[in-house]
């Protein structure tokens, strides 16, 4: 339709079990939004938690000249 302003992007389609259909829908239902907002916020949820954990979980480091002096010491 031309001129019709959207609101979102893409569309997506997922098949579902009865049991997680139903307990999106109550849940949409408790909090009075619908089942497509609470997919939606769980997407975003989920996408945040794998963009924090991106980073490395062990940050990488040179070690400090004395930490290489112990571990080189060690190695007789």
């Amino acid at each position: 339709m031309p001129g019709k302003h959207k609101k979102f992007g893409p569309r997506l389609t997922v098949s579902l079990t009865g049991k997680d259909y139903d307990d999106l829908s109550a849940l949409a239902e408790k909090d009075e939004v619908s089942v497509s907002w609470v997919v939606r916020r769980a997407i975003d949820e989920y996408l945040e938690s794998h963009r924090q954990d991106a980073e490395p979980v062990l940050p990488l480091r040179i070690p400090q000249k004395a930490e290489r002096t112990v571990r080189h010491a060690g190695r007789k």
